[in-house]
């Protein structure tokens, strides 16, 4: 089908989508801003709709107990879902809800001949989801036909995704003149978005169709922007496949520009024989070719190829030489030389002085001393850096990791002091107490055992079940203190349930498995459900969407509307609502089998979604990692190889997929880490071999510092809130006896092997 089916993979879905009023992109306690916000429901009821009365609770029940056919239809395995529904007896299968869920199941699994057939004239049968039903059969015609129908229903539209249907519906009538117009409409219409997948997708179509009409020159030009633009997505090296048929070559700078994008796109292996060859032909600026391939040789993670390379340019004259001595050290240090790297930093620094790449040579030279465990050097080297650049760009990260230096270096008392200045001026709580707490450990080790005991005391009950209290109360308990509660017992309060139920359109798509699309039926319900229940108005709407297997709203209506207090404290029958809000288990009974199977601690795999997606499993982030555990797609296709699973990109989204692949990754991760949760957890945002750099036995490393001492920001806040949301999740569900304590000893003996992924 070439690029005419890449087509169904890209805008074709976001036909299905509509945005939520108010959404924003952020999650609690710093969740990912790269989730996609869209909800999954094709086009929602208007509120008036959205309350629509059904006359008899028969016509919204589920033909049979929906135990096997619904369960499949919201891990969205269409296969199986499919089997189960042909299955059932024909009484079943004619009424109208399961002929709808039938046609849902055909249109993703391809089958649109069959979906239209099931679609045509349902919309009379079932009125609750008549708007739903046109658009899927005009969706499915766009594919199988009526083509007619599809273009004159799609092409009414303003939006890139259903301009792209009309203009497919058309193509495939033989229209190619009016196809190529709406998609010059769709293309002006998705400029405003600055989505480069969504160009991509369009201008594959347009190119599609101008080469079929003869006119070459304007083919030409799109599959040139789809080969440099575009390259690294399927449509960009569809693209560039189309210009070697048609005997069409880009240009060196295109090329060039092409294996850059690549690079940054996460394909630097694909860009690797496009520099080769332009260094053969010495067509472009060779020094431009050197440090672009140099760049591929350092992402594509062949260290001792990218230390050559950059080696080789520093012995270039040119403008970037400095730069290419910092990164054949950084080089060095990634591929395991981190002392090689730690002398040609020290070299450059005294070289170039105030440089910016000296600047940052003297710093990376600190860091790994820190690393590395040589506590006695590092010290001194912050405060060389913090002397030479008192307004350097990494000033706060050296003070801070200056202090750790001095802790484990035997100055306890000056790490004190730094750390608690630091606190203070933290401007987030969950950082400040991180903070206290390692100033608490400073006390300690200065032989102030009340001051330590007082101040784990205090963090332990400040931040209950955050990653700073689990360590201040293992702290407390090595060093034989009395441990404060895990967490304050509750305020008595007398629980007054909600009567709360479902408008009619939501309430149906539950009942057939297809959640997703009732939550995006909810939203227009939101104001009208809040309303009906004044004062109580985030526990209704939490309460509402708590009757749906998927959590992406309800979660991120608990981070709009339930506020930290009510973390500080354990729930009560009136309130654990709010809990329950903010910490959702979606799919739980897949999930629970899933951490039994890989032995996951129960509740980990919830924390990570919560951290990685915010529970959106149509996330996609700027590196392409997907779906509600954000699964890199070469990550997900060698797990998939480990556990006998046909792998498919376009599956990756669907939750059964994701989670069965996310928890099997993580399950490797703790085995490599010997169960140890700090390092898997660790490895799972920055990677095994990141985090094996990072161990080295005889280091201090208790898991409390050895997390503070995470070179990445990214990571070193990732593990914390990720464990912070282990301990609530457990808490949840087994109350104190259930959450396990923080164990300080790390494993830094552990060797990763070559092949970890």
């Amino acid at each position: 089908m070439g690029l005419i089916g890449l087509g169904a993979l890209g805008l074709g879905a976001c036909a299905r989508s509509m945005p939520m009023p108010g959404e924003t992109t952020s999650s609690a306690e710093g969740g990912p801003s790269s989730s996609a916000s869209a909800a999954t429901s094709a086009s929602a009821a208007p509120a008036s709709t959205a309350v629509a009365v059904v006359t008899t609770a028969a016509a919204l029940a589920p033909a049979t107990p929906p135990a096997r056919w619904a369960d499949a239809v919201r891990l969205e395995r269409w296969d199986e879902a499919e089997a189960q529904l042909d299955a059932l007896p024909e009484v079943d299968r004619q009424r109208p809800e399961m002929r709808y869920l039938r046609g849902r199941v055909a249109l993703e699994r391809g089958d649109a001949t069959r979906a239209v057939e099931l679609f045509t004239g349902l919309d009379k049968e079932l009125p609750l989801l008549a708007d739903d039903i046109v658009r899927r059969r005009a969706e499915a015609a766009s594919v199988a036909g009526p083509f007619a129908e599809a273009a004159a229903f799609f092409g009414k539209s303003r939006s890139p995704a259903d301009l792209y249907r009309a203009a497919l519906a058309l193509e495939k009538d033989g229209q190619l003149a009016p196809a190529r117009s709406i998609l010059d409409r769709a293309l002006a219409a998705a400029a405003r978005s600055r989505k480069k997948s969504d160009d991509a997708l369009l201008r594959a179509a347009r190119a599609r169709i101008a080469e079929a009409q003869g006119l070459l020159p304007i083919a030409t030009a799109d599959l040139r922007w789809l080969a440099v633009e575009g390259a690294g997505l399927p449509e960009g090296e569809a693209g560039a496949a189309a210009l070697g048929r048609l005997k069409q070559s880009l240009a060196p700078k295109d090329q060039l520009a092409r294996a850059l994008t690549l690079v940054r796109a996460g394909q630097a292996e694909s860009a690797i024989p496009i520099l080769d060859e332009l260094e053969k032909k010495k067509t472009v600026p060779l020094l431009d070719v050197l440090h672009a391939r140099a760049e591929a040789k350092l992402k594509a993670r062949d260290y001792p190829e990218a230390e050559k390379a950059f080696r080789v340019l520093s012995t270039l004259p040119g403008p970037r030489k400095v730069e290419a001595m910092y990164q054949s050290a950084n080089a060095l240090a990634r591929g395991g030389q981190a002392d090689e790297a730690i002398k040609r930093w020290l070299d450059l620094a005294s070289r170039y002085k105030k440089n910016s790449w000296a600047e940052r040579s003297l710093y990376q030279a600190a860091r790994w001393l820190l690393l590395r465990g040589r506590y006695d050097e590092a010290a001194p080297l912050y405060t060389r850096y913090l002397a030479l650049f008192p307004k350097g760009v990494y000033r706060e990260d050296a003070e801070y990791e200056q202090a750790l230096a001095y802790l484990s270096a035997g100055q306890p008392k000056v790490a004190q002091k730094t750390l608690g200045k630091l606190a203070k001026a933290a401007k987030k709580p969950e950082e400040a107490q991180k903070l206290r707490e390692l100033e608490g450990l400073a006390a300690f080790r200065a032989g102030n055992r009340d001051e330590a005991v007082r101040i784990w005391t205090e963090v332990a009950r400040t931040f209950p079940l955050s990653f700073a209290a689990l360590a201040a109360r293992s702290r407390l308990a090595a060093a034989g203190a009395p441990l404060p509660p895990l967490i304050e017992p509750a305020a008595p309060r007398p629980a007054y349930p909600l009567d709360l139920d479902l408008p009619d359109p939501a309430r149906l798509l539950v009942s057939i498995g297809l959640d997703a699309e009732a939550e995006g039926r909810l939203v227009p319900f939101e104001r009208e459900a809040a309303a009906r229940f004044a004062g109580r108005e985030a526990e209704a709407l939490c309460g509402m969407y708590g009757k749906l297997a998927h959590a992406r709203r309800r979660y991120r209506v608990g981070v709009a509307q339930v506020g930290m207090p009510h973390l500080l404290r354990a729930p009560g029958e009136a309130d654990r609502w709010a809990w329950e809000c903010l910490y959702p288990r979606p799919y739980l009974d897949e999930v629970q089998k899933l951490e039994a199977e890989h032995e996951v601690p129960r509740g980990l795999v919830h924390s990570l979604m919560r951290q990685e997606s915010a529970f959106d499993q149509e996330a996609l982030s700027p590196v392409f990692a997907v779906g509600l555990l954000q699964l890199m797609p070469k990550t997900a296709e060698k797990a998939a190889a480990e556990v006998g699973m046909s792998f498919e990109p376009t599956r990756l989204k669907s939750p059964h997929v994701n989670l069965r692949l996310g928890s099997y990754y993580i399950g490797k991760l703790l085995k490599t880490f010997r169960k140890n949760p700090v390092l898997a957890v660790a490895s799972y945002n920055a990677g095994p071999r990141a985090v094996g750099q990072w161990m080295r036995p005889g280091v201090d490393a208790e898991a409390d510092l050895w997390v503070a001492r995470i070179p990445y920001d990214e990571t070193r806040n990732y593990v914390a809130r990720v464990l912070g949301n282990l301990a609530r999740y457990q808490w949840m569900e087994g109350g104190d006896a259930a959450v396990a304590p923080l164990v300080l000893d790390v494993p830094v003996d552990v060797e990763v092997p070559p092949d970890a992924y």
